[in-house]
């Protein structure tokens, strides 16, 4: 049996940031497996947006330390995951304004270049853009994004040639469990692999995966849908993201050139029961409502080009924050999964801070208190601000 210090299942960003911390500063033996290939499952499909703007201290500084660490990958590896600073613009009306304020005053204290905006400057910033007089926004002019694809190809690129061993197209079927210890994985053709430390980054899978290890945690996939748009004539040629909390949707410009569009409420997200085999289309009513939404913003998109859309994953929990840390009643074997959407941008703190506690990597932003897989059963969940859980 092939022996390991650290096995990681998945190969998203979470998996692929953790082999690259794993690696990057010790000389552990880290073994990725995929069932597929990189960024197979949410990460393909995520819109990658990197912000700053949350409601508490842990999640800002793990957002800091993710924007930084994404805007100097480049120049530190020579290899591009297409980073962008757009900006972004949390839209909000005056009913919600107290909120914005205590959150974007945290925010500075913290360092983030943020501040509170009126409604004739969201005309400045998008000129024919429509805002009512009684809504202001958070404009944080550092918030950028990353190409999602590109960007977890590349960082598992940088993590192998520090010495992360990868298994693609292969699925693990079981986790080792001796005494309630987890000693290794059991892979589709019946190879076993033993490890120090299993960590399940698998995404949507993670939930059954743990079932079948007898352990239940509150991780439920579900499907959300996105819509994109060709930006038409008449367009501003500086392309912003925004969160609109008054029309219940964001929007960010793509590297294609499209128009990316989704809704602020996950709680009308489907439930996914087999990520393996799930609806990955849109409909017609799905894109003609994004429209309708997003003219009521910007009109000059009312009768601009869809070019289709795309149902993708998510992994939620109660809070809408994730679970990580050790698996309760099964030594050995880790957690990192239901980021509700705010993968790409904790990933790098998430990861950085795992590995420190693994013992390979310098300490970070990350809080493992805070995303302790039982707090449910404490009853402690994590507080959400605005009403939707994937605005943190």
């Amino acid at each position: 049996m092939t022996t390991w210090d650290h096995v990681i299942i998945g190969g998203g960003i979470m998996g692929a940031s953790l082999a690259y911390q794993l690696t990057r500063h010790g000389n552990d033996k880290v073994l990725l497996i995929e069932k597929s290939f990189p960024g197979a499952g949410s990460t393909g499909k995520s819109g990658a947006i990197l912000r700053q703007h949350y409601s508490h201290e842990i999640t800002v500084a793990m957002a800091r330390e993710g924007l930084d660490w994404y805007s100097r990958f480049e120049e530190e590896h020579g290899r591009s995951i297409s980073f962008n600073r757009p900006g972004m613009a949390f839209i909000c009306t005056d009913d919600n304004r107290p909120n914005l304020e205590r959150n974007v005053e945290l925010q500075k204290q913290l360092g983030v270049q943020t501040e509170i905006i009126d409604s004739s400057d969201l005309r400045e910033l998008e000129p024919g853009g429509t805002f009512r007089d009684d809504e202001c926004a958070a404009w944080e002019s550092e918030a950028g994004n990353v190409q999602p694809v590109q960007a977890v190809n590349e960082i598992l690129t940088v993590a192998r040639e520090q010495g992360t061993e990868v298994l693609f197209g292969r699925r693990v079927v079981s986790l080792i469990e001796n005494n309630s210890t987890i000693t290794g994985v059991t892979l589709d053709d019946q190879q076993q692999i033993s490890a120090g430390n299993v960590v399940i980054c698998a995404g949507p899978w993670s939930g059954q995966m743990l079932k079948e290890a007898g352990v239940s945690l509150p991780l439920t996939a579900v499907r959300p849908e996105q819509a994109f748009f060709e930006p038409p004539p008449g367009a501003h040629e500086r392309r912003l993201i925004y969160g609109d909390l008054t029309n219940g949707l964001y929007w960010k410009p793509e590297l294609a050139g499209w128009t990316r569009v989704g809704l602020l409420d996950m709680d009308e997200d489907a439930v996914v029961s087999d990520p393996d085999h799930y609806d990955e289309g849109v409909s017609h009513q799905f894109i003609q409502g994004c429209r309708q939404k997003l003219s009521r913003r910007l009109p000059h998109y009312a009768h601009s080009p869809s070019w289709g859309g795309v149902g993708a994953l998510y992994t939620v929990t109660p809070d809408s924050h994730p679970v990580i840390g050790p698996v309760p009643g099964r030594e050995g074997a880790w957690i990192v999964s239901g980021f509700s959407g705010h993968g790409f941008k904790m990933a790098p703190a998430v990861s950085r801070g795992v590995a420190s506690i693994l013992g390979s990597a310098p300490a970070g932003s990350f809080d493992p208190d805070f995303f302790c897989p039982l707090r449910f059963d404490k009853g402690s969940p994590i507080e959400v601000t605005y009403g939707y859980g994937i605005l943190g």
